[in-house]
């Protein structure tokens, strides 16, 4: 070819990159590893392969370089928060609850004093999902349990909670 220049050839060759969608870039990851082989026709057959992807996307080889050299999108790192305990030299430290009110505070409830209570909240209390099943978990160990039944201070407290919620409810409304 006489009279060809190479420069001008590259001038009016694209002004404009083309983007690489995502089924491209998989395929090129694929293939570009395989450029590494010993064997010289497998090396040849990826290059005809990679700028087969490359053209069926509207793309040159000149694109494939200009995507490498993108710098990546920052990854997005989320934060946890822990609003009710405190993280200190990489040791948990949970705050302080606060202390029940007299009236809820004191000895554990005994069996039947929970079955009383469980019963009573069971029928006319009301409770929200996460109180039901407390209720209900309370009830049958206090049933099951017998002389073995004990119940955790924090229990305690909580069914006695209810208890006074539902009776303060139960004065308001006559």
């Amino acid at each position: 070819m006489a009279g060809f220049d190479r420069s001008q050839r590259h001038v009016t060759e694209r002004t404009s990159m083309a983007e690489l969608n995502t089924n491209t870039i998989k395929r090129l990851r694929k293939l570009l590893p395989m450029l590494t082989s010993d064997q010289p026709g497998e090396v040849l057959a990826t290059v005809a392969a990679i700028l087969r992807a490359l053209s069926g996307a509207g793309a040159s080889i000149h694109d494939l370089v200009a995507a490498l050299g993108k710098p990546q999108r920052p990854r997005v790192i989320e934060r946890i928060v822990y609003r009710d305990r405190i993280v200190v030299e990489e040791r948990i430290v949970y705050r302080d609850r606060e202390e029940a009110p007299e009236e809820l505070a004191g000895a554990a409830m005994s069996s039947g004093e929970v079955l009383q209570a469980a019963r009573m909240l069971l029928a006319d209390a009301y409770l929200n999902d996460r109180e039901h099943d407390f209720v209900r978990n309370m009830l049958a160990r206090a049933e099951c349990g017998g002389d073995r039944f004990a119940i955790t201070p924090r229990q305690s407290i909580w069914l006695r909670e209810l208890t006074v919620r539902h009776r303060e409810m139960e004065a308001s409304h006559g």
